[in-house]
């Protein structure tokens, strides 16, 4: 059986918004200045510039970041600039939330893979949860 709201739920779309792919990581790179597309891509990391400029236009859309040049600042090519939005900058409350609980619930990956991101809260490993359940261990990342 199929289940679909039959009325507005602000949750379900944040959550339907926010869960596409690279979006929270493009807010996170915003939260710390505005930045160019290539800036943005480098800090983004591993995102195509075709998905990244599609999240760029849809963040947009949404009023979430907000899109300008820089040429007359300085009479060379137009560069874009991307910025976070007062709606975009209140979603620092939500990356804060889930940097809490992956520093709480979350184990550093043993390959270190995610273990150096830029501006992730500095060099410390974060202490990991102690599962209450021996048997269980905390969650990895993947």
């Amino acid at each position: 059986m199929n289940h679909h709201p039959t009325t507005f739920c602000p949750a379900y779309r944040a959550i339907g918004v926010l869960q596409e792919k690279w979006v929270l990581h493009i807010v996170r790179a915003l939260l710390s200045g505005n930045r160019g597309f290539n800036e943005l891509a480098r800090m983004v990391g591993g995102c195509n510039s075709a998905t990244l400029t599609q999240r760029l236009e849809q963040l947009e859309t949404l009023g979430i970041i907000s899109k300008a040049t820089d040429a007359e600042v300085t009479g060379k090519l137009a560069r874009s600039i991307y910025s976070l939005t007062t709606a975009g900058r209140e979603l620092q409350g939500v990356i804060d939330a889930i940097d809490a609980w992956g520093r709480a619930h979350l184990a550093e990956d043993p390959a270190g893979d995610l273990a150096a991101v830029d501006g992730c809260g500095g060099s410390e490993a974060a202490p990991v949860a102690d599962s209450p359940d021996p048997g269980v261990t905390p969650l990895t990342r993947v």
